[in-house]
């Protein structure tokens, strides 16, 4: 259920010119329906849920249950363009280079390590995942991660962590040149390290870990909702 309807509305639209429910469902980019129901019952679509939690600021948990803090300063708050941000507010945010190739949740591509942009994160947010400056995004390609990755997803990985966990999870690799995105399990009775598609289409590999390269983990990812 979504809470505290009156003062999400609020935060949302302060300051707009808005005279009735027509023109706050317009401003919202939904249906007046959906903001009867919204208003009523507390009901949202889910995707709606998330685009309101980045564009306001506010928190999904807060949204979601009403518990915490409402904004959503202990989350991401990451920004495509924060060269400005960074510059005005460097002891709260640092960069991460976005690379131009992609990584394939497939058969693999050929890795393209030119940085494409920077992407400016919350300071406190990254360290306490890792070193941002062994750090970098790139984009998914392909369908064998579906569906906890996409093709176009963008995902952080965290170059410092280049071994696989004692229980496992999600990995940039590389295998004969390329590079892969692949949920990585070791195998203590064979000494292997299985490679895994989420896609059930997709059979699980096992390899010689002297086969595999492991270039990072995985450790946050960032979906847009309609391309």
């Amino acid at each position: 259920m979504i809470y505290y309807y009156s003062a999400i509305i609020e935060r949302m639209l302060s300051g707009a010119d808005l005279k009735n429910e027509t023109a706050i469902a317009k401003a919202l980019d939904i249906t007046p329906q959906a903001l009867s129901n919204f208003k009523s019952k507390g009901e949202l679509p889910a995707d709606r849920i998330v685009q309101f939690a980045m564009k306001f600021n506010l928190s999904v948990d807060w949204l979601l249950t009403g518990k915490g803090k409402m904004t959503r300063s202990d989350e991401p708050m990451f920004s495509l363009n924060g060269a400005s941000l960074v510059k005005e507010d460097p002891e709260n945010y640092c960069f991460v280079p976005q690379v131009r190739g992609e990584i394939s949740a497939g058969g693999g591509l050929l890795p393209d390590d030119t940085v494409d942009m920077k992407v400016a994160f919350r300071r406190e947010w990254i360290a306490r995942r890792g070193d941002p400056t062994n750090m970098s995004l790139i984009r998914v390609s392909g369908d064998s991660m579906e569906p906890t990755l996409f093709s176009g997803d963008l995902i952080l990985v965290d170059h410092g962590r280049n071994y696989i966990d004692a229980h496992g999870g999600i990995y940039a690799i590389s295998m004969d040149h390329t590079i892969m995105i692949k949920r990585m399990q070791m195998i203590q009775t064979t000494g292997k390290v299985r490679i895994i598609s989420d896609n059930g289409r997709y059979e699980p590999i096992d390899a010689d870990p002297l086969q595999v390269k492991v270039n990072g983990k995985v450790i946050w990812f960032g979906r847009e909702l309609e391309r």
